[in-house]
């Protein structure tokens, strides 16, 4: 009895209670997907930037906002999937000033892909128009927050473009940090999120 109950143990322990050193294919999946949307996003806003009639700035501005829309809904299903998912933890030696330096990146980048489009969308109806959510036309519209308000339109548009920039700073600070824990740390922090098998 001892030896079968001992080998079960064994058998059970690593799933059970071993400590992940990796994302789930679902977070990992779901962090480069929002990473793809995010560098079309800016590319889609850089070409309206360029267009030179309105009807050519349409269709990459309408691009945007419903990337934006899907990097908002993507980010809220990343979230609740995180609660219940098991988080690689931080190397136990890293300095404590890093470990929350690199959880507060990573909260303030959740929310900045949350509070983004937000303001994307109050911009948008604050100046009497709704979101064509992918070209759908009316089928796709998405219902106004707030009523037409010139002033709030700009106060939205100015607080978009604003994050924007920050937004960017953040994601630089965040490859940064995990670049600079692969070669000069030489740990498995990016290795945690890398597609496939980890090496």
């Amino acid at each position: 009895m001892g030896p079968v109950m001992s080998v079960h143990a064994e058998e059970t322990s690593p799933t059970e209670f071993a400590p992940t050193e990796s994302y789930d294919r679902v977070l990992k999946a779901v962090h480069w997907s929002t990473l793809s949307l995010i560098v079309a996003i800016y590319i889609a806003i850089w070409v309206s930037h360029d267009a030179v009639t309105k009807e050519q700035q349409a269709v990459p501005m309408q691009l945007h906002r419903s990337l934006g829309v899907t990097v908002f809904a993507l980010t809220l299903f990343r979230l609740g999937w995180r609660w219940h998912a098991r988080i690689p933890s931080l190397p136990a030696d890293l300095p404590a000033f890093q470990k929350l330096a690199a959880r507060a990146i990573e909260y303030l980048l959740y929310a900045l892909l949350l509070v983004q489009p937000l303001f994307g969308i109050l911009g948008v109806n604050a100046r009497g128009r709704r979101v064509d959510f992918f070209f759908l036309g009316e089928l796709g519209e998405l219902p106004a927050i707030i009523g037409p308000d010139k002033a709030l339109a700009m106060q939205a548009i100015t607080a978009h473009a604003f994050v924007a920039y920050l937004l960017l700073v953040v994601i630089a600070l965040h490859a940064a940090a995990a670049l600079f824990h692969h070669f000069v740390r030489r740990d498995d922090v990016l290795n945690g999120i890398l597609l496939g098998q980890r090496r």
